[in-house]
């Protein structure tokens, strides 16, 4: 087993693509991923899934079966599912054997499946789901792109002309010294090949979300409490999750960010969604037992609280099997937007929450998981090593009590 090819398939989140012009979901993270299997001796095919940005989870996780049937076909090697964010959910219940997904495709290569890791995935929910379900948050993300939509219809002309103007706006930056910031890097990658096809990758992309939102509320605590509750992991499944940890907003942070207007609005973007996503309810947490417990103290030196967060999901809400890696990072650092240079280019960090996380950081997190599904494939079957679980959350141990008297 340890000379087959491994296939080893990454799933998007929320929002999900795989890429767009330039710009890729996993930024640098299939190169990163190889080279940690090549050190290990482990043969892999690396492949994503294009998946739906805000369709609903049995939607999405359709397309993931779908993806697996396709690699599945190409020979008999085993197959490995790496997850981030809502895709953790998405691969969960595309596993499932029991589940109904809305696919003509017939999978049966379940056997073939060793391994799950899921990367800052909300199996107990985000509030952040909950404020863009409610009847401000909804309809924001549906009227947003429709006006997308709308201004990248309105022909080739106009567009032109404010693509045009857009080029002069993102060099106007450079004029005053900010250079390498998100702008450029949004134009060199998005824009400054702009053209029918891209124009229609992009509608196409703004379409799915403004068409299908069903996934908002499926990502809220209880939708989750229901998909956790129908959702068994197959036996011979072995699950590992990397556990994320964003550093709460600071004004010192504000202070080093200067006059830069790009720095200064997307750090308050991040200490918004942070503060919101820290809103949520521990009962719907589950308490790590003692295996997972460990790794946590080790990263963070005490066990997150409920309020504790990567700025999107709950900390205590990724949990799920061993915790193979826990670090100071946010939501958009572990897939690699975490800023920097790489080679001859330069990325911009998208969600600039000053958690320190570096390539470093991003070496070992994609190490330590090349490391775990290494080490499961090596250890024999006869083993019978189980999934790490958790206790049970709060809200189950009160609705046990209610139902006993």
């Amino acid at each position: 087993m340890a000379f087959a090819m491994h296939h080893v398939v990454l799933i998007p989140g929320f929002f999900g693509f795989g890429a767009l012009g330039k710009f890729s979901y996993f930024a640098g993270v299939s190169e990163a991923l190889a080279a940690e299997f090549r050190r290990r001796g482990l043969p892999v095919d690396i492949v994503e899934v294009a998946t739906l940005p805000t369709a609903s989870i049995r939607h999405r996780a359709a397309q993931v079966l779908e993806t697996l049937a396709d690699v599945a076909r190409l020979d008999d090697g085993p197959l490995h599912l790496i997850a981030h964010s809502t895709g953790g959910l998405d691969a969960r219940l595309a596993i499932a054997p029991t589940a109904s997904l809305p696919t003509p495709v017939t999978f049966t290569s379940y056997d073939r499946i060793c391994t799950l890791v899921t990367i800052a995935t909300p199996h107990f929910g985000t509030p952040l789901a909950s404020f863009f379900s409610s009847a401000m948050g909804y309809p924001l993300l549906r009227v947003l792109a429709s006006l997308s939509i709308s201004a990248l219809e309105q022909g080739r002309l106009p567009l032109a002309a404010a693509i045009r103007l857009g080029k002069l706006v993102f060099r106007l930056d450079d004029w005053v010294g900010l250079s390498g910031t998100f702008a450029d890097e949004l134009y060199a990658n998005l824009l400054e090949d702009f053209s029918d096809d891209r124009r229609q990758e992009l509608i196409a992309f703004l379409e799915g979300v403004s068409r299908d939102q069903s996934l908002v509320f499926q990502l809220t605590s209880a939708g989750c409490d229901l998909l956790n509750a129908c959702t068994a992991d197959p036996a011979g499944v072995r699950y590992g999750c990397v556990v994320t940890r964003g550093r709460p907003a600071s004004m010192s942070t504000f202070v080093r960010n200067g006059a830069n207007p790009y720095a200064q609005y997307l750090y308050a973007l991040y200490a918004t969604l942070h503060r919101i996503a820290g809103f949520g309810n521990g009962r719907f947490f589950p308490k790590p037992v003692d295996a997972q417990r460990l790794p946590l103290e080790r990263a963070y030196g005490v066990v997150p609280s409920h309020r504790e967060s990567d700025g999107i999901v709950p900390t205590l809400s990724q949990i799920w099997g061993e915790v193979i890696h826990a670090t100071h990072a946010d939501h958009l650092d572990v897939i690699g937007h975490y800023g920097g240079r790489r080679g001859d280019r330069i990325d911009s960090d998208w969600l600039p929450s000053a958690s320190g996380f570096d390539a470093a950081a991003f070496t070992a997190l994609w190490g330590s998981i090349a490391e775990f599904v290494t080490r499961q494939v090596r250890s024999a079957p006869s083993a019978g090593v189980e999934n790490v679980g958790t206790e049970r959350t709060a809200l189950d141990v009160e609705e046990a009590s209610e139902r006993t008297g």
